[in-house]
């Protein structure tokens, strides 16, 4: 690429400032993942996002604000994959059945998300406290599955009493932990867990022990 055209990229990526610092989070969230927040650099970050450093403090004030941002993207993802379900069907047991379901499969799918969590809660949420966005992210979904249990309380299929905030752990549980920690399982247990076979089983198991607890 000669000098000209190497020019022309440049303002073309700094007319899509949306579009670059997207690219820069994508970058981000690939060092903070693989490196944790201590570990990463931003050289590496800038070079993965074919930008330059001056460009990322253009955008993002600092490290930590870096790192916040792509933490908040994280959660975004994960949040996004669950607000698309639909929960407002006539039968609550299929509502909890899909939530679950697409819990499990966005961790499945998405190890960035399971290794990102992982390094936040070892550096005891330091950062998440300071993404204020991303509280504001469990509301739309905390208030759906409220009116799914009230749904399924009034019908008679679910039983009473229910913590609905703890349910929600429970329900992210059951598919973070198997990733999460499925390196070591696989040892400890002497079974491959990133079979598709295993992968499957465990994902149904999930989806039978939260209808069991929800039962009456």
């Amino acid at each position: 690429m000669d000098a000209d055209s190497e020019t022309e990229t440049k303002r073309k990526r700094i007319r899509n400032p949306a579009q670059t610092q997207q690219r820069i989070i994508d970058s981000a969230i690939d060092e903070f993942m693989e490196r944790g927040f201590d570990g990463a650099r931003i050289d590496a970050i800038a070079e993965q996002s074919k930008t330059n450093k001056s460009l990322i403090y253009k955008y993002f004030n600092s490290k930590e604000e870096l790192y916040i941002a792509s933490l908040a993207g994280t959660y975004a993802q994960l949040r996004a994959s669950q607000n698309q379900i639909d929960m407002d069907g006539p039968d609550p047991v299929e509502s909890v059945r899909r939530l679950v379901q697409s819990t499990f499969d966005t961790f499945a799918q998405n190890p960035r998300i399971v290794r990102m969590l992982t390094h936040e809660n070892v550096q005891n949420a330091r950062f998440l406290k300071q993404a204020l966005t991303i509280k504001a992210l469990y509301t739309p979904l905390l208030d759906k599955l409220d009116r799914v249990i009230r749904k399924g309380q009034e019908m008679g299929l679910f039983r009473q009493s229910i913590d609905l905030k703890h349910l929600y752990i429970s329900i992210s549980a059951l598919g973070y932990f198997y990733f999460s920690n499925g390196y070591t399982l696989a040892i400890v247990l002497d079974e491959d867990l990133t079979e598709a076979a295993a992968i499957a089983r465990q994902r149904e198991q999930a989806v039978e022990m939260v209808l069991s607890y929800l039962r009456r």
